[in-house]
């Protein structure tokens, strides 16, 4: 279906230039129409790509909801690669709560799929999870040589990919090598997270840059800056209630402080340290982890949304199911409807030039405008395919409908979109038809006729609206 695979492009393009608001405001209905549409593989990237989110930014309790929702879809429906990316997000939950054995054998499930099916990019990810696995068992030569081997693997990624896991692998190797005290390999790749992290949303990654680095002070007793960035990482990981990660940071600023021999601030420390405890057994995120495995076909997604994800407005299937009764009854009440047809000029161009999310805007700023004015009628709005959108609405004569054409024309041609150096005017063309009054009965029949003035639109040189009948 045009419409999923358009706001998969969406979504994926919303993660990748980290908008997470937007990419879940834009889940749910996305979701429902997948399930509606049966396209289990879309829902399970979609909830795949939500729960990476949610463990990046420490919402582990929503990460393994997810992956809860996967579970009933990825024996029968996932691909490898989405099985391999499941497996390896399981894992790095299981790690992040301390369950050491689950962490390792879901890696090496993950690592046996990787080689089978000689996916390079998710055995990097192995690789460096592994990394973790063996910095945590306090075993920092193993931990150094299996992310070097990361490193070299990923040379055969291309220039994208490469450098999304190379920000993970340096992280782990600056933790590595300062268990090693090779601090000058360490501070090298220091300089380069900071810089990295500098202006991204990546939350949890920035916490574990500055704890690390907190950690590399440490291990050379220089507890004063060791304490100031351990606090700049608390404050993050407060923030983002990322209680994990606060449990663990406090833990290394308790042993800091002691060396400082600061007796009021540990104590304080030492409060807040107890108060977290308390709520991660509140928590109690390991029940949780178990209800995973447990999970089979927990129905999902129940209600299915009449609107379009992207733009709000009506979608297609609830505007062919209301024209159809629409054009029914009037037939007996002699009733006027207008239809008409709405195309983005050089929409194509806009997409290529500025990229997939300005598009998006655009057809948001249509949808809109379009819809601020239409409500005070007796219309309904949708969303068809693509860069294009129909209307019917109830009028008592033509005139009116062509001072309804005409006044919306004005409304949505003076859209302005406003990118960083540039204005982008944008232009639509209008195709209107109408029921003559009840006497044309089939919705193929006024779609024709508005799709044909469309036509003399575009052909005449765009920007316009064209009337037939």
């Amino acid at each position: 279906m045009q419409e999923l695979e358009e706001l998969k492009i969406t979504l994926n393009a919303l993660v990748r230039e980290e908008r997470f608001n937007e990419f879940f405001n834009l889940f749910d209905p996305t979701a429902s129409l997948a399930l509606q549409e049966k396209n289990y593989s879309l829902l399970i990237d979609l909830n795949l790509n939500r729960s990476k989110i949610y463990y990046n930014i420490g919402d582990i309790q929503s990460c393994i909801a997810d992956l809860k929702k996967i579970t009933e879809w990825i024996d029968d429906h996932g691909t490898d690669g989405q099985r391999i990316t499941y497996l390896n997000t399981y894992a790095s939950v299981c790690g992040e709560l301390g369950n050491q054995e689950k962490y390792l054998e879901y890696l090496n499930k993950a690592k046996v799929l990787a080689i089978d099916t000689n996916d390079i990019y998710s055995l990097c990810k192995i690789y460096n999870n592994l990394g973790v696995y063996y910095l945590d068992k306090e075993e920092p030569d193993e931990a150094v040589d299996i992310l070097l081997k990361a490193l070299d693997l990923s040379k055969q990624l291309d220039d994208e990919q490469e450098e999304e896991l190379m920000v993970y692998v340096r992280l782990n190797l600056s933790k590595g090598y300062t268990d090693l005290g090779e601090f000058q390999k360490a501070e090298k790749l220091f300089d380069f997270l900071f810089s990295y992290i500098e202006g991204k949303q990546m939350i949890k990654t920035s916490i574990y840059v500055l704890e690390y680095k907190g950690l590399w002070f440490k291990a050379q007793k220089r507890y004063e800056e060791a304490n100031e960035i351990l606090v700049k990482a608390k404050e993050f990981a407060s923030k983002n209630n990322d209680y994990i990660l606060l449990e663990e940071i406090n833990k290394i600023l308790v042993e800091v402080i002691a060396e400082l021999k600061d007796k009021d601030h540990l104590i304080a420390i030492q409060k807040d340290y107890i108060d977290i405890l308390l709520k991660l057994k509140e928590i109690n995120l390991n029940q949780n982890i178990i209800q995973i495995e447990m999970t089979q076909n927990e129905k999902q997604y129940e209600s299915i949304s009449t609107k379009d994800p992207l733009t709000t407005c009506y979608n297609r299937r609830y505007f062919e199911e209301n024209i159809k009764k629409w054009l029914k009854d009037a037939e007996t009440t002699a009733q006027l409807i207008g239809f008409f047809i709405l195309d983005v000029d050089y929409f194509k161009q806009i997409n290529d030039r500025h990229g997939h999310l300005v598009g998006d805007d655009a057809l948001k700023h249509i949808s809109n405008r379009a819809n601020e004015y239409l409500s005070a009628f007796d219309c309904i709005f949708a969303r068809y395919g693509g860069d294009e959108f129909v209307a019917i609405v109830k009028v008592s004569s033509k005139d009116e409908l062509m001072e309804i054409i005409d006044n919306l024309f004005k409304h949505i041609s003076n859209i302005i979109i406003e990118l960083d150096e540039e204005k982008i005017a944008l232009q639509i063309s209008l195709g209107v038809s109408t029921n003559s009054n009840g006497m044309i009965t089939e919705y193929k029949e006024i779609f024709k006729l508005a799709d044909d003035a469309l036509y003399e639109s575009k052909r005449n040189g765009r920007n316009q609206y064209t009337v037939n009948g």
